[in-house]
């Protein structure tokens, strides 16, 4: 008898649909667009579309800043330390993705660059490492950032 039961149950496990696990390019495209809107809200100085890019539960840790937690604390943080830099820009290097079928890490390296007094533009370069999760809908979210500058250098 439990034999059967155990076969039935098989069975009907296999006649459920299992959910689609999306493939490694749209997982890929998913985060290269998430990324894509990290550096426009960087050019735009948006410290509100930077922190919608957050989970609810999102960690910041950078060792220039005290440990940020949530989308308020993001935008004030963002809007705070962009608020004395000109013409600002992002550039995301990646350098390794591992994606599982509800989150992703990403390993790379920046270059944050602003203009400065003096028309002096700086480069912020340095490493990071994000924890992404994926909505319901696919779309992807940051829900933990670790970042540290290596140099910072001026270029005229």
């Amino acid at each position: 008898m439990t034999r059967v039961i155990a076969i039935c149950l098989g069975i009907a496990c296999l006649a459920c649909p299992q959910p689609s696990r999306p493939s490694d390019r749209q997982a890929t495209a998913g985060i290269d667009s998430l990324n894509a809107a990290l550096v426009q809200a960087y050019r735009s100085h948006d410290p509100q579309a930077y922190a919608t890019l957050f989970t609810d539960a999102a960690v910041f840790e950078w060792p220039a800043f005290n440990t940020v937690r949530g989308p308020a604390e993001l935008a004030a943080m963002a809007r705070n330390s962009w608020a004395s830099l000109k013409d600002m820009d992002l550039r995301l290097i990646v350098s390794a993705r591992r994606v599982a079928p509800d989150y992703a890490t990403e390993f790379g390296a920046f270059e944050q660059s602003w203009s400065g007094s003096g028309r002096v533009r700086m480069t912020e370069f340095g490493r990071y490492v994000t924890f992404l999760v994926r909505k319901q809908d696919g779309s992807w979210l940051i829900d933990r950032f670790l970042g540290f500058e290596d140099s910072t250098r001026a270029s005229r």
